[in-house]
């Protein structure tokens, strides 16, 4: 279907047979509707439509011919036109002219007027059907009644009446002159007056009966013969006319469905593709439609009249088929574009009226826009207080107006609350949201676009950060790596020198300081690589329960000899109980290692190192204290980076990647690394998360230190 629907040719086949079947389907139902009788009802002709048409255009002359009849009897005088007139009717209501039967009587006493049947002849005996109806007929001589009139009181309340009699003066009548308003037909209502024909002495009135009918069996040779023989040849083909109506109309229904599925459909396309004609203004396309169809139908009413009148002609056939042909290509072109612009989403916004609205909208926004926003505030409040007031003198408009308030405030407060939505992901791990600013309202779609663009440049900038992070990591890599071949072999001959005979004290001397300085620049190179690794997180990590109390005391018994030679007084600080720890042994011992480590490098002589684990909710803390023998004059962020070192002479050992390295191993645990400076006092804290209790399982062995 898709691929037969994408055809030109397809398209082009099934419009023309949509426009033929409907153009034909008109016109066969219209007829058959017409001969409705005929074809269902199987009635005869006396009691089908052609009949009752004819009798209905009888009945008009008859009763033309039975008011010139009384305007003779009652002696009026008549005219030239209205004597040739009754001639015509006489003669043309002839029995021996028309198969029309009728008497005309007195309603009052049934005396006989006028009747076209044989002497001795009744209606009854003579039509199929009798029918029966009355007419009022009245002669007032000059028309003096028409020139009665009414004038109101507005102090007694009620009309007064003027009468005009015969001689052409005027009367005044009040309701006290009721018996003599009653002779002109008028009688008093409380107000005004009523007026009964019949009742004015001023008028000549007779109830006239007509009893008519169509003779049974037709003699004459006249239209109802005519449309007798018409009847019988119709009720022969009707029902073969009546199927091929509802074929026609049935394949117009299924032609114009099929081309609404596959309207705007193109080769290749799976969207729908609207023309050119579809892409004209709706409004503007209705009009000139309209336009034409109203042409075409002024054009075809006159065609219309002709066939109604005189039947059938070529010229009438083939004028009203161009005429429906017209109007159905404008009805079936309407349709399809319709349904294009509705599977489009188009239906409305391609029109003159939307362009309109749009640039009208969008001037009064620009104008709104421009002032400031206080402004703006006041100016839709005094609007809210105009429409309270306006709407307010109509109940109804009340709970309208409000609700309508209610809703924009609403909608207003959703918007807003999106915003924070949005503000709350940019703040937090998400800086690359991106809030949705469609049908948000002009102040908060400019909020939000701002926040978007912050939100970007965050993003940005963290990316930089971690693309030079990573840069500098690899960087660091690749050149411990590089340095380890040639530090090696160093290492080696120095090592080849040292086991050589070597008498001369200065050049043992000078071997001490290489192997020293080889062996620190080793240790540089092995923390760069651990460095770098810790900070990308390639490290191993192997959690497992822990006792925090046992780790450090065994660490401290490592140091307990260099804090001696330091002058160190070390001060612990620990629970009765050990604390236990999910951590991985080995990165933990070496962030104690470097802490220690630092400890003992950079603190003052004489003085002491406070060890303390405490618990602090669900954690762990291990904090080291100790009084800087360097005054510390750096922020404790900057003193975790690498290579900074709180000796900035750089006299003593050490690379200045010790604190970095621990509070990379730390993170790497999931646990947390801070430091703080107070004057002279260095503070180390390393704080994890408590181990749950075991589950009838041995407690872990403690790894060897590395």
């Amino acid at each position: 279907m898709k691929k037969l629907g994408t055809r030109l040719a397809v398209k082009a086949i099934a419009f023309l047979l949509a426009l033929g079947t409907g153009v034909g389907g008109f016109w066969a139902t219209l007829f058959i509707l017409s001969q409705w009788d005929t074809l269902w009802t199987g009635v005869g002709y006396y009691s089908s439509n052609s009949c009752a048409q004819y009798m209905s255009n009888h009945m008009v002359q008859v009763e033309e011919l039975a008011r010139l009849l009384q305007y003779q009897a009652w002696e009026a005088p008549l005219s030239y036109l209205d004597q040739q007139r009754l001639s015509d009717l006489e003669y043309a209501l002839d029995s021996e002219r028309t198969n029309f039967c009728f008497t005309i009587r007195r309603n009052d006493t049934g005396a006989l007027v006028y009747s076209n049947l044989e002497d001795g002849q009744t209606v009854e005996s003579s039509v199929h059907t009798v029918l029966r109806d009355s007419i009022d007929v009245t002669y007032n001589d000059g028309g003096e009644r028409r020139k009665d009139y009414f004038v109101w009181n507005g102090e007694k309340q009620f009309y007064l009446l003027y009468v005009v009699l015969d001689n052409g003066t005027e009367q005044l009548l009040t309701p006290t002159d009721a018996a003599l308003a009653a002779q002109y037909g008028y009688t008093f209502n409380g107000n005004s007056w009523d007026y009964n024909q019949a009742q004015d002495s001023r008028l000549l009135y007779m109830d006239l009966a007509i009893e008519y009918g169509v003779a049974y069996p037709l003699s004459v040779h006249d239209e109802f013969w005519d449309s007798s023989q018409d009847f019988s040849e119709y009720a022969r083909y009707l029902p073969a006319l009546a199927v091929l109506t509802v074929v026609l109309d049935v394949s117009c229904v299924l032609t114009c469905v099929f081309l609404c599925r596959v309207v705007g459909r193109r080769p290749g396309r799976e969207d729908i593709v609207p023309s050119r004609f579809d892409r004209i203004p709706l409004d503007l396309l209705v009009l000139l439609e309209l336009w034409i169809i109203i042409l075409l139908l002024t054009g075809g009413d006159p065609m219309a009249v002709a066939l109604n009148s005189n039947g059938p002609s070529t010229d009438v056939v083939v004028g009203l088929a161009l005429v429906s042909s017209g109007v159905g290509l404008c009805l079936l072109s309407s349709l399809l574009t319709l349904m294009t612009r509705i599977r489009t989403k188009t239906l409305w916004t391609n029109t003159l009226i939307w362009r309109l609205i749009q640039v009208l909208g969008r001037a009064i926004r620009n104008a709104a826009h421009s002032w400031p926003l206080t402004g703006r505030v006041i100016v839709l409040f005094l609007l809210y207080l105009v429409g309270t007031y306006l709407t307010a003198l109509t109940i109804v408009l009340v709970p309208v107006y409000q609700g309508l308030v209610l809703w924009l405030l609403c909608r207003w407060a959703i918007q807003w609350h999106r915003v924070r939505q949005g503000t709350d992901h940019i703040l937090g791990a998400d800086p690359s949201f991106k809030i949705d600013t469609r049908g948000l309202y002009h102040d908060l779609a400019q909020h939000a676009k701002q926040l978007n663009d912050l939100g970007g440049t965050i993003s940005q900038a963290v990316d930089e950060r971690i693309r030079s992070e990573r840069f500098r990591a690899e960087l660091i890599t690749n050149v411990s790596h590089d340095l380890k071949t040639p530090l090696t072999s160093i290492i080696n001959y120095v090592d080849l020198l040292k086991k050589q005979p070597i008498d001369n004290p200065q050049v043992q001397s000078y071997i001490e300081v290489l192997t020293r300085k080889s062996q620190r620049l080793k240790k540089l190179t092995e923390d760069l690589v651990e460095a770098s690794k810790a900070s990308t997180g390639t490290l191993p990590v192997h959690l497992e329960r822990l006792g925090m109390v046992q780790l450090v005391q065994q660490a401290l018994g490592e140091f307990e000899e260099r804090f001696t030679q330091s002058n160190l007084a070390v001060v612990t600080l620990y629970p009765e109980e050990d604390v236990w720890i999910m951590a991985d042994g080995h990165h933990l011992w070496r962030v104690i290692d470097n802490l220690l480590s630092n400890c003992n490098k950079y603190a003052l002589e004489g003085t002491r190192v406070y060890l303390e684990i405490t618990r602090r909710d669900n954690s762990a803390v291990f904090a080291v204290k100790n009084i800087s023998r360097q005054q510390l004059n750096i922020p404790p962020e900057q003193l975790m980076e690498r290579f900074v070192r709180g000796d900035t002479s750089r006299t003593t050992d050490g690379s200045g990647l010790g604190l970095s390295i621990a509070r990379s191993l730390t993170e790497l645990q999931h646990g947390q690394f801070d430091l703080s400076i107070d004057g002279d006092l260095f503070k180390a804290t390393v704080t994890f998360q408590l181990a749950p209790p075991p589950e009838g399982e041995a407690e872990p062995q403690l790894p060897p230190p590395a």
